[in-house]
């Protein structure tokens, strides 16, 4: 019995040492996780076991306000004011002397007609002539008188509104057509107001749009554009001299020793006011008086003889020997 003991002592002893070597492999695997977990550590100190690992997370840039000073609003493109435009006049006023007249309306070829008035006592009545009934006349342009008896005008035809002349000896009862005669006249035609005719020819206006015409002789004359611009010419119309102007003129005449003008819209002159200027290329304007009453631009017609001044406006002539001042 005593020899079969160090047989089981020896396998004790085997036991033992697997143990050990299973305890040995136990602690260098451990070991070796832990080394490979300190690695990753390492490499990514906030990594924790069993998470996943977020990329990092990267803030917008903060953009600060941009301060900005307010600025005026762009200005607006300035507005023109139209110019005052006068239109052409609707009567004609022309005396020979201190009491015989002619006036007459005109209006648009063929539709109006040839009928003007004669007074012989200054204005204060009037009697109306047919000169549509002898000739063949339309639209009435302007009225020359040379005598107590004759007188004369340039007309629009009503066949085909052509300029003509037409002439009366015997104050208006009876008028003959002188078509051949019209080239010696001074006359504006409404259907071309940028030309202007005169016994010397026809020349270009100093303007788009002459609206009224006064002339002294074969060669002097003032014409007066839409624009209320006075243009004088001493050679026929051939070359004007410089313009003068004066908004809201509305028609004009001659006068002993060169023009009258009639203008509305005045700043002395709530109503008719007229001025004076000479024959002379540039002569000035000089206010010579007012009439204080409304008006209708294109119904004001003047004209002079023998110093004293005849206004046609609304339904009266009234008359003035002081150049406007005061008047009857």
């Amino acid at each position: 019995m005593g020899e079969k003991k160090p047989k089981s002592r020896k396998n004790r002893n085997s036991v033992l040492r697997r143990r050990l070597l299973v305890a040995g492999l136990a602690v260098f695997l451990l070991f070796d996780v832990a080394l490979v977990s300190y690695a990753l550590t390492a490499q990514n100190p906030t990594a924790k076991a069993g998470t996943a690992v977020e990329p990092p997370v990267v803030e917008p840039p903060v953009v600060e306000p941009v301060e900005t000073t307010p600025t005026d609003p762009p200005a607006a493109d300035p507005v023109e004011t139209p110019a005052l435009t006068s239109l052409p006049p609707t009567r004609i006023l022309t005396a020979l002397d201190a009491t015989t007249l002619w006036r007459a309306t005109t209006g648009d070829c063929p539709a109006a007609t040839a009928t003007p008035e004669l007074s012989t006592d200054a204005g204060a009545t009037w009697t109306a002539r047919d000169a549509s009934a002898d000739t063949d006349s339309s639209s009435i342009l302007s009225i020359y008188v040379d005598s107590e008896s004759e007188a004369s005008m340039v007309t629009l035809t009503a066949a085909d509104c052509a300029p003509q002349r037409v002439t009366t000896f015997v104050a208006g009862d009876q008028w003959q057509e002188y078509p051949d005669r019209v080239a010696a006249d001074w006359y504006v035609d409404p259907a071309d107001r940028a030309t202007v005719n005169s016994p010397a020819g026809s020349f270009a206006a100093p303007c788009s749009s002459v609206i009224a015409l006064a002339p002294r002789t074969d060669s002097t004359a003032a014409v007066l554009c839409s624009d209320g611009t006075l243009f004088r010419t001493s050679e026929g119309a051939a070359t004007f001299g410089p313009g003068v102007a004066l908004p809201g003129a509305a028609n004009l005449t001659v006068s002993d020793d060169g023009y009258i003008i009639v203008a509305t819209d005045q700043a002395d002159c709530a109503g008719a006011q007229l001025l004076a200027t000479s024959e002379e290329p540039d002569g000035a304007l000089t206010p010579t008086g007012c009439r204080e009453e409304a008006v209708t631009p294109s119904d004001l017609a003047v004209t002079s003889a023998g110093g004293i001044v005849w206004l046609w406006a609304g339904d009266s002539v009234s008359t003035s020997s002081d150049g406007g001042t005061t008047w009857q």
